[in-house]
């Protein structure tokens, strides 16, 4: 037999306490409450499925205990019992959290259906849960990098998770893994619900403003009869990712600021103002401070986004996580695709820190799994790099960058890598091993036999 639901009555009147108990006892487990210390301590013991509370408490009013409930379990189903149909109180105790609300003398039938219906709202947020948990699991923080400006951008948006009304800006060369950190930032959060994307560049210029705020019946030629929501409306909860954002056109600019600033917005073509209550996280590979120059950006919109700003730095310019992310690939792929590239050769992890990856993170991640895909050893080497083509493409470089592997050395690049780690440990073998992956024995090894010294006496 299944376990009843158990509502909480918080309310000071005991005849009304009684008279609820006995609507609701025969369907669902009852417990009560009479001021809102009680309620507090009750609903912590007892944990209950659904509150009903009432505005009108002794000691302290029930929107606070409300606020207090939600701030420790922010998907607890709270239904508001109010004497008089406030419009002010009711909205103020939506906007904190409340499911719906009631106005006393209560309608038995009207009480059975709100519960129910509160009920069956927190089967599905139990739902989407389920879902969105092997993505929380995909997109952890740790997966990102252990580069020290990555750690401390991690830590930043760590941070930026926990606000749900404060604008991200990532910024960053293509394929570094920005929507990957903006996924991280929404799915760590402890609110995430849905995480909807807007590539800006790929909207046609008239419809971006229908597309992000929706529209109403007739509001232009080929309007859906019933309307539509817009991107907004979607990310209700959640995260609304604006990618490219640089592209977006100048009139849409304006109207992004405008929704920025109030927190509201409304359809195109309708009259209601809609509270916005998603998270914005925007992203670029321009430079906006030149486009503000430019006069394609608005300079007022950069600084409204510009809250909390990531700016993501080029794989090339973080070394140490080339190798952690090799494995990291390999291992998803190995799995994907039900192969075992078990070891990664000498040459193979000095050619992946040699090539200077004009494609960033996207290309690393694109060539392991080409390679798991197609090839059948299990150990990664340099062959299957330039089985891609990779050797002999001599890829774009920039400033900075390490050369061209067309004509790479096995042996020079390994030297040059040892000298280098050498030179940042200032000769600690150990500390060197430990930048280049490889155990302290083989390092000393490969000292010795490039007649390197360590600098130390």
């Amino acid at each position: 037999m299944p376990m009843k639901a158990t509502i909480m009555v918080v309310d000071d009147d005991k005849s009304l306490r009684k008279g609820l108990s006995m609507t609701l006892g025969d369907r669902y487990r009852v417990v009560t409450a009479e001021n809102a210390s009680q309620a507090l301590a009750c609903y912590a013991s007892e944990q209950p499925d659904v509150v009903l509370l009432d505005v009108g408490l002794p000691e302290m009013d029930g929107v606070a205990v409300l606020e207090k409930l939600k701030q420790n379990d922010a998907d607890a189903a709270i239904i508001m019992v109010t004497a008089v149909e406030d419009v002010k109180t009711i909205v103020r105790a939506v906007k904190k959290g409340a499911y719906d609300y009631l106005v006393k003398p209560i309608d038995s039938q009207e009480l059975l259906l709100t519960i129910h219906n509160a009920l069956e709202n927190q089967v599905l947020k139990n739902q989407i849960k389920s879902i969105q948990q092997p993505r929380v699991e995909k997109y952890q923080f740790d997966l990102i990098g252990q580069n020290q400006k990555i750690k401390a951008i991690v830590d930043i948006a760590r941070k930026a998770s926990a606000s749900q009304d404060t604008p991200v800006l990532i910024t960053g060369e293509s394929g570094v893994g920005k929507s990957v950190l903006a996924k991280a930032t929404h799915y760590n959060s402890d609110r995430p619900g849905p995480f909807v994307t807007v590539n800006c560049g790929a909207i046609a210029k008239d419809l971006v403003e229908s597309e992000l705020f929706g529209y109403t019946r007739g509001a232009f030629t080929g309007a859906r009869a019933d309307g539509k929501k817009g991107r907004f409306e979607e990310a209700a909860g959640g995260t609304l990712f604006l990618d490219e954002i640089g592209a977006m056109p100048l009139s849409a600019q304006v109207k992004l600021l405008s929704v920025l600033e109030d927190r509201t917005f409304f359809k195109v073509g309708g009259n209601r103002e809609i509270s916005l209550s998603a998270r914005i996280i925007a992203a670029t590979n321009s430079d906006l401070e030149k486009a503000i120059e430019q006069g394609t950006f608005r300079s007022d919109l950069f600084f409204r986004l510009n809250v909390v700003r990531l700016d993501l730095p080029a794989l090339r310019h973080r070394p140490e996580d080339i190798i952690p992310l090799v494995r990291h690939f390999l291992d998803q792929y190995n799995q994907k695709f039900n192969k075992h590239f078990e070891e990664i050769a000498d040459d193979a992890q000095a050619f992946a820190l040699e090539y200077p990856w004009p494609g960033n993170v996207r290309e690393l991640r694109n060539s392991i799994e080409r390679i798991v895909l197609v090839e059948t050893d299990n150990r990664l080497t340099l062959n299957h790099f330039r089985n891609l083509g990779m050797l002999d493409a001599n890829p774009p470089t920039t400033p900075n960058a390490p050369a061209a592997a067309g004509d790479l050395d096995y042996n020079e690049v390994t030297k040059n890598l040892i000298q280098d780690a050498l030179q940042k440990t200032h000769g600690n073998v150990t500390e060197a091993a430990r930048l280049m992956n490889m155990p302290p024995h083989k390092l000393r090894y490969r000292i010795k036999k490039y007649g390197l010294g360590t600098g130390r006496k």
